[in-house]
């Protein structure tokens, strides 16, 4: 791991311990460096952060040797986690609510079924494959929302085009986060743009 990425894993751990939620801690950030998203920042600009966090107390020096254990980054399934984590811009802690739901937790942790609360207390193939699963869909429907917004902004239409479009359609209320729909618009509004070029 770089420093780069260390750094950015340390913010994400620090601020979840002072914020309750990803606006109340992009908010600090941007305070503090005038950009909302760590891959935006320069090294300093991380180093400046982390330095607050320390001064806060959030940031800890560990009890144990690592956050990630040798034998599982050497199978290379937490290299992968991290990597989709950083792309996506999300904490670890977001991998270990998946974690928490794959291997049988529910409610919340601590209070409910009993589920794996740490990655680094995973150690089967199947629920590091099923982790990694789940972060590609959220990392799909970032995607294709974003293609959405694109092609929206493209053609000078907005959201409410959408909303017409897939009016009764099932889920049609958070089609944000459907990956079916959102495939489905993109797909059409792909076609649209070809139609429009092609009668000019």
């Amino acid at each position: 791991m770089s420093n780069r990425q260390k750094f950015i894993q340390l913010i994400h751990i620090g601020a979840g311990r002072l914020f309750k939620d990803e606006d109340s801690r992009r908010d600090w950030q941007e305070q503090h460096t005038g950009k909302r998203s760590c891959s935006k920042m320069t090294d300093k600009e991380l180093q400046y952060l982390v330095k607050l966090l320390r001064d806060a107390k959030a940031i800890k020096p560990p009890k144990r040797a690592g956050r990630v254990p040798a034998n599982i980054d050497r199978n290379g399934y937490m290299r992968k986690i991290e990597a989709m984590l950083a792309d996506m811009d999300l904490s670890w802690e977001y991998a270990e609510t998946i974690a928490w739901h794959m291997t049988g937790g529910s409610g919340q942790a601590g209070t409910g079924r009993p589920g794996v609360e740490r990655l680094e207390w995973v150690h089967k193939r199947e629920h590091f494959e099923a982790i990694i699963a789940a972060l590609y869909k959220e990392q799909k429907k970032r995607r294709l929302l974003q293609t959405v917004e694109h092609l929206l902004d493209a053609m000078n239409l907005n959201e409410t085009y959408v909303e017409q479009l897939i009016a009764g359609r099932p889920n049609a209320g958070n089609w944000r986060r459907n990956v079916p729909l959102l495939s489905a618009i993109a797909d059409h509004l792909y076609e649209k743009v070809d139609f429009e070029n092609a009668a000019e």
